[in-house]
């Protein structure tokens, strides 16, 4: 059987994007208000240009069961669409053995997510009940995009000669025995992608912080692929969703954004 992390990459490869789009839907700056609709409009409006949708669990939440009616409305109307999309619940889980089991049950069997972001923070046992549900993919957060993520993973062990962020990955490849777990490398970050590609070749990225959080294209492009194997997904969330406060037009102006970012692409990777 072919494994997640094979399949991903067939998947990058025959779309010609690394593309992901993020569903985070904040009342706040959609134009309109109804979040499934919204979801909607920039599904319809982009699913042929994208590999899949990554929704945050966080702006769903907020809503109470309202929220989570229309997360479970989206990742149904994905599923339900003539190309098969990727799906990456971002929900960032992790727990002792037995709650991430029971998380793992959650993400993969009710929800049904294509692959989910986990937090190393309990080690080991915290991350093989994900990874026991060998045809999903488990995006292991390495190192982040935001600012103050170096607080923590950049931690310098003497002992082991290395930061933090290098020994997630190390326990992440470790684990990778079933050839489906991936790592969460933030576009902020270039010289740390860069470290963490030379050391584990085969292992998908999911990189955030292109786009609203300034990472640079061509420096992910540069330092996360190596000898021309496509094995990263691309997120832009906001800069694609809110492109336009129009309540009329906002969906064709997430499909061009999506259009400039793919562009970009193609100059920088020939697939």
């Amino acid at each position: 059987m072919i494994s997640f992390n094979q399949n991903l990459v067939q998947q990058i490869s025959d779309k010609k994007s690394f593309l992901i789009v993020g569903l985070d839907p904040n009342l706040d700056a959609m134009p309109i208000k109804d979040i499934f609709q919204f979801n909607k409009v920039i599904i319809d409006s982009t699913f042929d240009l994208v590999v899949g949708y990554k929704p945050q669990f966080a702006y769903y939440e907020s809503q109470g069961l309202e929220g989570l009616d229309a997360l479970y409305k989206t990742i149904d109307y994905i599923k339900q669409l003539p190309e098969k999309k990727l799906i990456i619940g971002d929900c960032k889980r992790s727990d002792i053995d037995s709650t991430s089991d029971a998380y793992a049950k959650a993400m993969f069997e009710y929800w049904d997510f294509d692959a989910i972001t986990v937090v190393p923070f309990f080690g080991r046992d915290g991350i093989l009940p994900f990874i026991q549900h060998k045809n999903k993919g488990v995006f292991i957060v390495c190192k982040s995009s935001n600012k103050s993520g170096g607080e923590i993973q950049d931690f310098f062990s003497e002992k082991a000669n290395l930061k933090l962020y290098e020994h997630i990955a190390q326990i992440s490849s470790d684990l990778n025995t079933s050839k489906n777990v991936c790592l969460v490398m933030g576009a902020t970050y270039p010289y740390e992608l860069k470290i963490i590609r030379e050391k584990f070749t085969d292992i998908p990225f999911l990189i955030p912080g292109v786009g609203h959080q300034k990472g640079d294209l061509s420096d992910v492009i540069n330092n996360a692929i190596l000898n021309k194997k496509p094995n990263i997904l691309i997120n832009s969330s906001r800069g694609i969703i809110y492109a336009s406060k129009d309540p009329q037009k906002f969906g064709q102006f997430s499909r061009a954004k999506v259009e400039e970012i793919n562009e970009e692409i193609s100059k920088l990777y020939s697939f």
